[in-house]
Formats: structure tokens, sequence, C-alpha cells
């Protein structure tokens, strides 16, 4: 039977504290990290990126399980790894941002379980859902005795696919989490009151992201790629395309946002080192748009040369977040 702690990731107790990896599954490939403890902290210890042929995952939705398990369990013999937590896809999950009360966290969950059929098209009884609070501190709107929440809801059958596929390639899973969470979690500081647009390019989709105070609270996927960078012959255009999505979700903040200021725009995937898109598709002038640091929450690039390149490290945001230690 599932239960909530597939969906949450916690710190084991130190005596189960083994080793894991990241492991995210996406359309385009199956990428993995494990980072290993030395005497200057973290450090990658083993990595790879199995490219999948089209069509074995669309919009989240596994196509083809066959070719799926072969080449996580190519991952899993290559890298010798036997323990990850795991990506869900964003297109799959439902994210809403509730008020909670100031309470035990048993009396939010009871809370929150209560507005899930108001939020998401899922009955209760057929989803799992996980809460992250956001920090009083990230937010310009004053609350008494309430907090605010971000909440993810999955469907039962969706970690069920994905648990049964993980498994099968000899994994076991650990936690799951949102794609979008885990790149927040490897782009953000820990410490962050600051509310941050992630864009995350991928090979044929951008997943847009609102992060506060490091919490999720906001979630969009467009039909806008890498493969668009390439198939352009006017980058101005094509970053015009992008810049009018970053828009939508910008306005949006401004309006539901609860008064939060966007403070900057985090581009990251490969597609990022575009010629001139980073310099044409901020919504605002005001607020600058930065290349992602991948690393930043893992080690120091001062003290460490990772193995893998700065432009082929903006493709493993996902996994680079799930392998850091909760």
């Amino acid at each position: 039977m599932l239960t909530q702690s597939f969906f949450k990731l916690f710190p084991p107790p130190k005596f189960l504290n083994i080793p894991y990896a990241g492991l995210d599954i996406c359309e385009d490939a199956v990428r993995c990290i494990e980072y290993s403890h030395g005497r200057k902290g973290l450090t990658i210890n083993r990595y790879i990126t199995k490219v999948l042929p089209p069509g074995i995952i669309e919009s989240g939705h596994i196509k083809d399980e066959k070719v799926l398990v072969e080449t996580i369990k190519k991952v899993a013999g290559e890298l010798k790894i036997s323990v990850a937590k795991a990506s869900l896809p964003e297109e799959r999950m439902y994210l809403f941002k509730t008020e909670v009360p100031d309470a035990y966290e048993e009396d939010i969950r009871q809370n929150i379980e209560f507005k899930l059929e108001e939020n998401v098209p899922l009955p209760a009884s057929e989803s799992v859902f996980f809460f992250d609070l956001i920090p009083h501190n990230a937010l310009s709107i004053e609350t008494k005795n309430t907090k605010f929440a971000s909440v993810s809801v999955a469907p039962h059958d969706l970690i069920s696919t994905y648990l049964s596929v993980i498994q099968k390639a000899g994994i076991t899973v650990l936690s799951f989490e949102i794609q979008a969470k885990a790149i927040a979690r490897a782009l953000v500081s820990p410490n962050s009151t600051e509310t941050q647009i992630i864009t995350y390019i991928m090979k044929k989709k951008t997943g847009i992201y609102i992060v506060c105070g490091g919490v999720v609270c906001f979630t969009s996927t467009v039909a806008w790629g890498h493969s668009t960078i390439l198939e352009s012959k006017d980058m101005v255009n094509t970053a015009s395309d992008l810049k009018k999505e970053i828009s939508k979700v910008y306005g949006y903040w401004v309006e539901h946002g609860g008064g939060t200021n966007i403070s900057r725009i985090i581009l990251v995937g490969k597609g990022s080192l575009s010629a001139g898109l980073a310099s044409h598709c901020s919504p605002d002038p005001r607020i600058p748009v930065e290349i992602g640091q991948i690393w930043q929450n893992a080690f120091s690039g001062e003290n460490y040369i990772p193995p893998i390149s700065y432009e082929d490290s903006l493709d493993y945001a996902v996994a680079a977040g799930l392998a850091l230690p909760s």
C-alpha cells in the first residue's frame, strides 16, 4: 500500500544512512548522479546519461515500459547503484498554494486533505500529497495564526507505475519528488527568502517554476524546448516566444502571489546557453536573467573540479538536486 512517505523526502536514521543516487527519468533521457562524502565535502562519485528513443515517455505517460526498464537497468548496472531518490513528471502532478493553521504537522495535513478536491481533479482516496511550508520571511503579507503551504499532489497510479518500473530495474526507491522541487534544491540557497522564476529548458518542452523562499509554488510546462532553438533561424523571435510564456507566469504571480517581487530568472538546461536567449527572455528589464549554477549547494568550484562540463551539467539539474543529502 502506498504511503505518504514515498512522496516525502526525509532523512533516514544514521544506521540506515546508506548512499543513494538521484535518478531523473524524463522524456529524452535517464540521468543519474551519486555524490560521495570526502574530507572536502561532497564530490561526484558516479554519473551517467542514457538517451531514450522518441516515444518511450510522452507527457509523463510511460508508453514502452520494457525499454524504460532496460534503460534504467543499464544505468544501475554501469553505475553499480541499488538505491535512489527518483523524479516524477511535472505534467502529471498537481501543485497549489493554500493557507493552513499554524499548528502541528498532522493538523496541517488534515486541513490540506479537506481541501484537496477543491484544488485538484482527483478524489483524495486516489491521490498522495506532500506539503512544504513557505517561510514567513519570504512572504510580504502578514499572517497571524496561519501559514502558507505549497502542496504537491500525485495520482496513486502515477507513483505505482514509476515505482514498478524502477523496482523491475533493480533499484530501491527511497522517495519520489516532482522535478521542479529537485531543481530548486540544486539551484536555490537553503536560506533564500527571494522569489525567483526557474526556467528549465528540456529537449522539446520547458518548465517554468516560481520558487518562493526555496519552496516551489507554481509550475507550468510549455511546448518550447532546445529543439525549438536548434531549428530556429531567428533567435530574437525564438526568445520572444519563451518570453511570452515567462510573462504569463510572471503576470499570474503579480496578481496571485501575495505581493512578493520576482528577484531574478534562472535558466537551466543546455539550451539556456544559446547565444542571445538570456538577454531577450525577461518580462521586465529590471529582472535579471542568470544561467543556473548546478553545484552551488553541493560543493565549491574553488576546491573541487567536477568531471561533468559546465554545459553538460545544466541538463543534470534534476538528478543533482535529488542526490543532495536531505
